[in-house]
């Protein structure tokens, strides 16, 4: 952790810009949504797959939500892509080499780079940001229960969110970025679901609770971060009570933080035919867009 507090103080360094969160004023205007599949809307169909995205995008709904709101007339350049990392977003490529799965999708070849390309064009009024999530995964797979390794991952996840957010303040864009921190999906290792079935988690209090341990420490290195980048964080890990293992509601033996999870998520299917899913259904998604509805507008 000492190494990924030194990476955010040096960050804090590079630029040091006051942004006030939003004010409503006539006109037209784009919000720009960068990020991974849940800035894509990700869910799952019946069998528990994953889709590739949606119109039930958080940031869709938040569009929605922030129309004549922010201006008058605002329209909405929905850039995140399914399985993004960092790195992917700045154009370069994943653990294994693998480009953006979205390479194709974007104009320019990069998320970063449409980004860029649409702030360059005039009226961009906010720009939000999910990242990190499957950077995450990668490093799980990298380092194992290697807490050292896991640490130097967090921190150079750190580094690359910053440097997103430092690429597009250096086009003189100097409205709002609003970004967010993360739930636990793994919270669900709890208990399990249709533990020994194909496609299902057996129960895992430890992984439940070290799962918990990373997401935590990755929302606070980032968290660090957007702070001293002047970057708003709706608290995503709050509104789904994602640390809380207790058990307020005993007669259904889930902890609490799986009984939001299950109710947000496709985490908990209720055939053993359907595999659970990390992505958010509809409410999830409401959730997370009402957070940072409170953050922009207030």
């Amino acid at each position: 952790m000492k190494r990924t507090i030194s990476v955010v103080a040096a960050v804090g360094l590079l630029i040091a810009i006051s942004v006030p969160v939003a004010a409503a004023t006539p006109g037209e205007g784009v919000y720009v949504s960068l990020g991974d599949s849940l800035a894509a809307g990700s869910q799952a169909d019946a069998e528990g797959n994953t889709t590739f995205s949606s119109s039930q995008a958080y940031t869709d709904e938040l569009h929605q939500r922030l129309k004549g709101r922010l201006v008058t007339d605002l329209s909405h350049v929905k850039l995140g892509c399914p399985g993004e990392t960092a790195l992917q977003l700045l154009g370069g490529v994943d653990k294994d080499g693998n480009p953006s799965n979205c390479t194709d999708r974007y104009q320019t070849g990069s998320q970063i780079g449409d980004a860029l390309a649409t702030i360059a064009q005039g009226d961009v009024v906010l720009i939000t940001l999910d990242i990190g999530a499957n950077d995450l995964f990668d490093a799980q797979e990298t380092c194992g229960n290697d807490t050292a390794c896991l640490g130097d991952q967090i921190a150079a996840i750190a580094g690359q969110t910053a440097q997103i957010i430092v690429t597009i303040r250096e086009t003189g864009y100097a409205g709002p970025i609003v970004a967010m921190n993360f739930y636990n999906p793994l919270a669900a290792a709890a208990i399990g679901y249709f533990g020994g079935v194909a496609g299902q988690y057996a129960p895992d209090l430890q992984l439940a609770l070290s799962s918990d341990a990373l997401v935590s420490a990755l929302n606070g290195a980032q968290g660090q971060v957007y702070a001293a980048l002047d970057v708003p964080v709706a608290d995503v890990y709050d509104a789904f009570n994602a640390g809380d293992f207790g058990d307020d509601i005993p007669s259904n033996g889930r902890p609490d933080n799986v009984d939001v999870l299950c109710s947000l998520s496709y985490m908990c299917p209720r055939d053993p035919a359907v595999k659970s899913n990390i992505h958010l259904n509809k409410q999830g998604y409401t959730v997370v867009a009402k957070r940072l509805l409170e953050l922009i507008v207030g």
